[in-house]
């Protein structure tokens, strides 16, 4: 009867461990697919985007709205740390368009610039051809709309 219930127990516990390795299993899926999208910060400072990338640029692309179709954004990066931004609200016949020009700035790490003026603060994080929008505290946007935050190079 011992033999009965140690052989039921070890069974349950494989059972059991089975089942974490599979939920386990799913999750590393699901990071993987939201890893295609982010762009990690390197901590060494020798090799980050601002010094190992070719960064200067134009980037272009369709950001969600809110009240709208989508805004169609395009941001020119400069290598004197200027940027011009264009912005074309998606709404039906009556698109409205803002330009702004400004600087930017690299942060710490020099993984994300810094686009600012008299009007606004937007920060992106820099990858190989992409800018991702972050949102209004400098973090990734996630969930279904996130690969709807990057802007592709020209």
């Amino acid at each position: 009867m011992r033999k009965f219930k140690f052989l039921v127990l070890a069974s349950l516990t494989f059972m059991a461990s089975s089942c974490n390795n599979a939920s386990s299993k799913k999750g590393t899926s699901e990071e993987q697919q939201a890893s295609a999208i982010t762009v990690q910060v390197n901590p060494d400072p020798a090799h980050n985007s601002k010094i190992s990338l070719d960064w200067a640029g134009t980037y272009e692309g369709v950001l969600p709205c809110a009240d709208c179709e989508g805004i169609k954004t395009s941001i020119t990066l400069n290598s004197d740390h200027t940027f011009s931004k264009s912005e074309i609200y998606l709404k039906g016949e009556k698109e409205r368009k803002f330009e702004t020009k400004g600087q930017f700035e690299w942060d710490e790490s020099g993984g994300i610039v810094i686009l600012e003026n008299e009007d606004e603060k937007h920060s992106y994080r820099v990858g190989e051809n992409i800018l991702i929008h972050l949102d209004i505290n400098g973090n990734a946007i996630t969930g279904s709309l996130a690969e709807h935050y990057i802007l592709k190079k020209k």
